[in-house]
């Protein structure tokens, strides 16, 4: 029998990392644990490649593991322990690792001697690529505004946010940036926050957002663009809603449904209409996503962290093909299963209909006819006994 494909990598809290065969609904453990600990939980996923054959797994004590898609094993590990910070994101720039620490600290590895170091400012959430200009980074997180970084140039940022105007009440709007990406084709990006604002920046315009509005009332956490869409993201919050955003509008299109707890991870597929999810609720989930129809929900177990969707994907036809030896074993078991069935029809043939017909109000039927004589004798009996007992009692006394 064939290894499965794996469409979906997803990781877990406990440093499980799961392959799913969504098509099939089948998933398996790529590697194993002796210990559930903390600080082997796995954060961050990337490719290792352009071709998808490597992926890169992040875990929370800032050691990364390189793992061979089509080998199926671990090629390597490699620590890159900065500090007691957890490591919120994991790149591959040209060959090279990029770690971001919640610290703050974001370093370009050629080696683990020999790095480019990058202070992005205290409570780090996010780091995304510009996949147009790989040098290019952005990063985030709480009280931390949006900064743009060259790693070819990482002594200070070449673009940082200003927060937006005062509220009604003239108090300072709090920052807390929890995703960010790039829109595609653009130097422009979409960030989300824990105050569950999407915002819009566009560096060569202004440094204060050009399109700022709320989704819903809880934190966005998970965020990602579709194909080349330069205006449509789709959204995730803490309380499982996950939307189809229009920033032209600047409002949600549409809405899918069936979660039963926090999104922590998005991802479109490169070509096909579809999205993946998953989170608290420990299923990965499938969408389509102009029809919004769930397609695919496979449980996993674990509390899942985030996912990376591969362009590999088995459609729905050669799925129906590989159940054409199912329906041909199912043809052949007919035959042998004929002459059991002629048998049973004779049997049915033969049993007497019972014809039964609907009882008017008032109208008695025999039955119910029946059972009244039955109860007006059995009456009688009772007074005959009455009589002969008083009778006797009679005797008694005199």
């Amino acid at each position: 029998m064939a290894a499965p494909i794996h469409n979906v990598f997803v990781a877990s809290e406990i440093g499980l990392l799961k392959g799913v065969s969504v098509p099939k609904s089948r998933w398996e453990n790529i590697n194993t644990i002796e210990e559930a600990k903390k600080e082997n939980e796995i954060s961050a996923l990337c490719w290792g490649n352009d071709d998808q054959t490597t992926m890169c797994l992040g875990l929370k004590c800032q050691k990364v593991k390189t793992y061979d898609t089509n080998k199926k094993e671990f090629l390597e590990e490699k620590d890159f322990h900065i500090d007691e910070g957890r490591l919120r994101e994991l790149l591959k720039v040209e060959g090279n690792f990029v770690t971001a620490s919640s610290t703050g600290v974001v370093r370009l590895w050629k080696d683990v001697e020999d790095f480019t170091e990058i202070q992005a400012g205290k409570d780090l959430y996010c780091m995304t690529q510009n996949h147009a200009m790989p040098h290019v980074l952005a990063t985030g997180g709480k009280e931390n505004e949006l900064k743009i970084w060259n790693l070819e140039a990482p002594e200070k940022p070449t673009f940082q946010a200003k927060n937006v105007k005062n509220d009604w009440l003239n108090l300072r709007v709090p920052v807390w940036v929890i995703q960010t990406r790039f829109l595609p084709q653009s130097e422009k990006l979409v960030t989300t926050t824990g105050h569950h604002q999407i915002r819009v920046y566009d560096p060569k315009a202004q440094r204060r957002p050009v399109l700022d509005f709320p989704y819903d009332e809880y934190p966005i956490t998970a965020l990602s663009t579709w194909g080349n869409q330069d205006n449509k993201v789709i959204v995730g919050n803490t309380h499982g809603q996950m939307a189809l955003i229009d920033l032209r509008k600047g409002a949600m299109v549409q809405q899918y449904k069936g979660f039963a707890g926090g999104i922590r991870c998005i991802q479109c597929h490169e070509s096909q209409p579809l999205v993946a999810s998953c989170g608290l609720d420990r299923f990965l989930r499938v969408h389509d996503l102009e029809t919004r129809e769930l397609l695919h929900k496979v449980y996993l177990k674990s509390k899942l962290n985030c996912l990376l969707f591969s362009r590999k994907w088995e459609s729905e036809e050669k799925k129906d093909i590989g159940n054409v030896d199912k329906v041909s074993n199912m043809v052949g078991n007919e035959e042998e299963g004929v002459e059991f069935e002629e048998e049973d029809e004779n049997m049915w043939e033969k049993m007497e209909v019972v014809q039964t017909r609907t009882k008017r109000k008032g109208e008695l039927l025999e039955d119910d006819i029946s059972e009244l004589k039955r109860k007006k004798t059995q009456g009688k009996k009772n007074k005959s006994i009455e009589k002969i007992a008083k009778k006797e009692k009679k005797k008694q006394r005199s």
